[in-house]
């Protein structure tokens, strides 16, 4: 009788570790992001753009009372290595998240505006927390109708 029990209670610890491990949806940040598609349109027609997005901060308005002491910092960074690591894991997993919500954001961009309509190659990619930026070129040449509309994007 007691193997059953905890064999149940082994079962239902790995249940809610499969459970607290499912991932986060990038829409979960839509409307909390401030985003900008700079292009530039080189004189042969070469089309780059930077798009840059960052995370709208509700916590700016915070008075100097309800900041943290620096001193907490030093405390967390003496805990257990496996508070380490799970916070580390934490991280990496909301930047993943959080490059995938800067990803979707270029792609609704450029199809709004209609910028890169064969596709781009990526140049370069900065994702920290709460601000990313994607460097890409075009994979077609500027037309004249992109060199008029895209003069002071």
């Amino acid at each position: 009788m007691p193997l059953r029990y905890l064999s149940l209670a082994i079962l239902s610890c790995f249940s809610l570790i499969a459970c607290s491990s499912a991932p986060i949806d990038p829409s979960e940040l839509a409307g909390k992001l401030r985003d900008k598609l700079t292009t530039d349109i080189k004189a042969d027609g070469l089309k780059l753009f930077s798009y840059t997005a960052r995370l709208v901060d509700d916590k700016s308005n915070i008075g100097d009372a309800d900041r943290p002491f620096p001193h907490d910092a030093r405390v967390r960074s003496m805990q257990d290595p496996r508070e380490q690591r799970r916070a580390m894991q934490d991280l990496q997993d909301s930047l993943e998240v959080w490059g995938r919500q800067v990803e979707l954001g270029l792609t609704k961009t450029l199809e709004m505006t209609g910028y890169c309509r064969e596709g781009y190659i990526e140049l370069s990619r900065i994702i920290e927390p709460g601000r990313g930026e994607i460097r890409g070129e075009c994979q077609e040449g500027a037309t004249n109708a992109d060199k008029q509309k895209f003069v002071n994007y």
